[in-house]
């Protein structure tokens, strides 16, 4: 994979373990080009295990945070693995297969959340195996994303509605593609064997007549996702971190599935009505980027700190994520950045296309 990215023009960095193709010479015109058209996105940074047997359904269902017994082969689901204290050991992706369960992680977590899993099979008929050697991942996002893929099919069709997937071909190679945008546009993963990378590519450079995407690295990457308000695992999340203050309830946890492993806790924050913190969005006015872990003040009394920073090409500006304590959460709030500037509190998302 990483010789194809390169033959594009990528530069590479090292981000939480894992090399990625971090910019093609452009950042903003790649910001732009999945605002405006379309952005085919390297993902080595995401990780791939297989849940197999026959209990395998079942024990997901069991160990993790959203519904997993009710999926058909061809949907999907968001959700997490939790510690018995309730704190995320990693966020994930569950694609139900004919035979399997495929798992889709953050390559810097794929170690964590295969250990707790294995850990509590005891009676249960299933099987964990990592498989993000041999799998590759491309994103196509953007609102032109669906009239690339659907340019380059050779066969099958591309699906619609969020997480669900399908085998597809492009030419003669197979491609699995799920409906799953972390943009706030319209967007695609493509998975498939790492040796078929090329095809891959090749199958949209040649529709480029047809739409003319360019390529994106990491670093336009997660500009585009703060501009969503997407946290992401090992930056915005970590092994310390309960659902609801990263603001995953909706999305990742369903409160009516039974038990799970770290439910108890959950519900006792339900219960409750709120936690001590929250992720928000931050308009961030400093003269350099705040550093991640940089603390937030309201009259000189801490506030919280940023997760992330970044320069915003859509909006003009520089925003931010972070946590604050719950008494600072109201949009508007101002606040201080540790090292200079300043902070107001802003609704996530900042960007969300309206279809």
């Amino acid at each position: 994979m990483e010789a194809t990215l390169a033959a594009a023009g990528a530069k590479f960095a090292s981000v939480r373990g894992v090399r990625v193709a971090e910019s093609y010479g452009d950042i903003a015109g790649e910001v732009r080009a999945v605002r405006e058209a379309a952005g085919v996105i390297g993902r080595s940074d995401r990780a791939y295990l297989t849940t197999s047997g026959p209990d395998a359904a079942s024990f997901l269902h069991r160990m993790t945070t959203n519904e997993i017994n009710g999926l058909a082969p061809g949907q999907g689901r968001y959700g997490l693995q939790l510690d018995a204290q309730g704190h995320i050991v990693a966020d994930f992706y569950s694609l139900r297969m004919d035979d399997h369960i495929l798992l889709e992680c953050d390559w810097a977590r794929r170690a964590a959340l295969r250990a707790v899993l294995e850990k509590h099979i005891i009676a249960d008929d299933v099987e964990v195996s990592d498989a993000s050697n041999e799998l590759a991942s491309l994103a196509v996002e953007g609102p032109q994303a669906e009239r690339l893929l659907k340019a380059a099919l050779s066969q099958g069709v591309i699906p619609g509605s969020e997480l669900n997937h399908a085998w597809v071909r492009f030419g003669e190679t197979p491609v699995l593609v799920a409906r799953l945008g972390e943009t706030g546009e319209v967007g695609f993963r493509l998975i498939f064997v790492v040796e078929f990378a090329q095809n891959v590519w090749d199958a949209l450079e040649a529709q480029r007549r047809h739409v003319d995407w360019k390529p994106v690295g990491h670093t336009a990457l997660n500009i585009l996702r703060t501009e969503a308000g997407i946290p992401w695992s090992g930056v915005d999340m970590n092994e310390q971190t309960l659902p609801p203050e990263a603001g995953l309830e909706t999305r990742a946890i369903s409160y009516s599935k039974g038990c799970y492993l770290g439910q108890e806790i959950i519900e006792r924050i339900r219960s409750r009505g709120h936690v001590n913190r929250k992720l928000v969005g931050l308009m961030l006015d400093a003269a350099s980027l705040p550093a991640a872990g940089a603390k937030l003040r309201r009259n000189g009394k801490d506030a919280g700190v940023v997760t992330t920073a970044v320069h915003s090409p859509t909006l003009g500006r520089t925003i931010g994520l972070g946590y604050l304590r719950r008494e600072f959460l109201e949009p508007g709030t101002k606040l201080e950045v540790e090292g200079g500037g300043s902070a107001e509190v802003a609704t996530l998302p900042f960007y969300q296309r309206v279809t």
